[in-house]
């Protein structure tokens, strides 16, 4: 890896992380999936990939090892992978970029209650179906979100990119 790769990959794991905790403290606005689907769609599978992993490893040792930070850990460098993998699929096709981004932000909070399943199974039924009307609200912001700001944050990455 270059020093250029490198820095980079740093800069998206860091963004990550600004994104995360600028948009965490407004009610049903998440825009880490959104932003992951970005970088996905101009950088590499490899590249998104490792700075969600970088995100996630950020956010751990900063706010501690949590059952939610652990699946922060699997689920965000997953979605980096999954994103990056349907690149060629969803080119141009702004709309199904924004499902995919709506599906995705809405399974976050779906997903980061199941390792509540190794305590109990009625409370991970009990936190799915409590957060359910969170994720959906969530889910269409998202959707939402990457039908307005998609178009102008790719131009802008395919910019940096090329510098």
């Amino acid at each position: 890896m270059t020093t250029r790769e490198l820095t980079r990959i740093a800069l998206m794991g860091t963004i990550l992380y600004v994104v995360f905790h600028a948009f965490s403290d407004i009610l049903y606005l998440e825009l880490i999936t959104f932003t992951i689907l970005s970088f996905s769609q101009v950088f590499s599978r490899r590249d998104t990939v490792i700075a969600c992993v970088l995100f996630a490893s950020l956010h751990m040792l900063l706010h501690g090892v949590m059952i939610w930070n652990i699946a922060y850990l699997l689920i965000f460098p997953a979605y980096g992978f999954l994103f990056a993998s349907l690149k060629r699929v969803r080119k141009g096709r702004t709309i199904a970029l924004a499902l995919t981004a709506g599906i995705g932000s809405f399974l976050i909070g779906q997903l980061v209650d199941l390792p509540f399943i190794l305590f109990s199974s009625t409370i991970t039924a009990l936190y799915l179906l409590m957060g359910l009307k969170t994720s959906l609200i969530q889910g269409c912001l998202t959707f939402l979100a990457t039908l307005f700001l998609y178009e102008p944050v790719h131009r802008v990455l395919l910019r940096l990119k090329d510098k």
